[in-house]
């Protein structure tokens, strides 16, 4: 029996040594998409030999989306950034005359990209951002300071989410359009993000690196009947009631056949997918706990009525010396961890210089500089959580 003990801790030893020498020498990707039980739509799609936008599966998963989110309408789309450009494209064509459009700072580059695809910049105005959610600032003073009669650009920045009821409570003359590319399943007030009658409409990212992906692909979102019937026809070439006759400037913004398939087994095992990401993200939270409690790191403060969405998991770094490039190369080049950093302000892209802004330069640089987004895929293995807990933790001791 002492024998089969020590051969069993020895065993033990061994493994888990093993294990962690597996993960040191095997890069920790910061996102890889969990799609291996989800392709014999898409692959049914292939074998039809109708890949385009035509084919079952188109309205199959538009209407399993729509039935999930408990949504009016849904325009399947072939990425998330031409989704957001209609979002635009929507405020003009419902509101002409608004003039100003406040946009939220170091969020992706897209949203600003698709707002001057519709807008000259000089309607465009940066907001503030908060420095506990990483959200656009949305206390009462703030918002009761916006012009009259404009609209805001709600981003669910890195999957925090911003209750859109209650910003529109607090000014209802002010249009809300929402870029709902990182905060898919989120909730606020109960609902999913994006679905809220106080939207006009709402943009969806099914990127590769999203909680849903079909490779590329998004989709457009709205509860409003003139809306939805005017970016069915603008994303589509915009053809009249006559045949290969159009009479609006528009796009081709379709997904393909394929894609819906991949969407649709998804959305059908959604349940599964949501769970494994929550447990991603306890699990860092759990391992995370102590160095939190006393400061070295915070995460993203979740406002109250909301549940965030469980995209990708960030921390800030406090009072941590290295910079960007130093944290790159200390986690990604010296222990085989990818990381990402936090949205740059806006005007760290030359493009976009000229928009107007008040905001506050120092907090928008601090935590671009101090936030960096870690490892989130479903299947993330918790040992390997543990790994890339550890080597966080020798930032703050004298191993570095």
């Amino acid at each position: 029996m002492r024998f089969k003990n020590i051969y069993f801790n020895i065993y033990s030893r061994v493994k888990i040594y093993s294990n962690i020498f597996y993960i040191i020498m095997n890069k920790i990707p910061i996102y890889k998409p969990f799609l291996e039980k989800y392709k014999s739509s898409s692959l049914d799609a292939i074998n039809s030999e109708w890949i385009s936008n035509h084919g079952k599966y188109i309205e199959l998963a538009t209407n399993k989306f729509k039935e999930i989110l408990d949504t009016k309408h849904v325009i399947l789309m072939n990425n998330g950034t031409t989704s957001t450009h209609c979002l635009f494209l929507s405020l003009k064509y419902k509101f002409p005359n608004i003039k100003k459009i406040y946009v939220p700072n170091n969020v992706y580059v897209a949203v600003y990209n698709c707002a001057l695809m519709v807008y000259p910049e000089e309607n465009l105005e940066i907001m503030e951002i908060d420095e506990q959610t990483w959200n656009m600032k949305e206390t009462n003073d703030y918002i009761e300071s916006l012009e009259k009669d404009s609209a805001i650009v709600i981003v669910h920045n890195i999957g925090g989410i911003i209750n859109v009821d209650r910003i529109k409570n607090i000014r209802p003359d002010i249009v809300l359009i929402e870029d709902n590319c990182e905060g898919l399943f989120g909730k606020y007030n109960g609902k999913y993000t994006g679905t809220s009658e106080n939207v006009l409409c709402s943009s969806v990212s099914f990127y590769g690196n999203k909680t849903i992906t079909t490779g590329e692909g998004g989709a457009f979102i709205t509860n409003d009947n003139d809306v939805y019937n005017y970016i069915k026809k603008a994303y589509s070439q915009g053809m009249s009631d006559k045949k290969f006759v159009h009479d609006v400037h528009a796009y081709n913004y379709r997904m393909t056949n394929v894609q819906a398939g991949f969407l649709y087994e998804q959305l059908n095992d959604i349940t599964t997918i949501l769970d494994m990401k929550k447990n991603v993200f306890d699990n860092y939270q759990k391992l995370l706990q102590n160095d939190i409690l006393i400061g070295n790191i915070s995460i993203q403060k979740i406002n109250s009525n909301c549940e965030r969405a469980n995209w990708m998991f960030a921390i800030k770094l406090n009072n941590c010396t290295m910079s960007i490039d130093e944290l790159n190369n200390y986690f990604t080049t010296e222990n085989n961890i990818e990381i990402r950093p936090f949205f740059y302000p806006f005007n760290a892209h030359k493009h976009l210089k000229c928009i107007l802004s008040h905001t506050n330069e120092n907090v928008s640089n601090m935590l671009n500089s101090s936030i960096i987004m870690l490892p989130s895929f479903p299947e993330l293995k918790f040992e390997q959580q543990e790994y890339i807990c550890d080597v966080i933790k020798k930032i703050y001791n004298s191993e570095l």
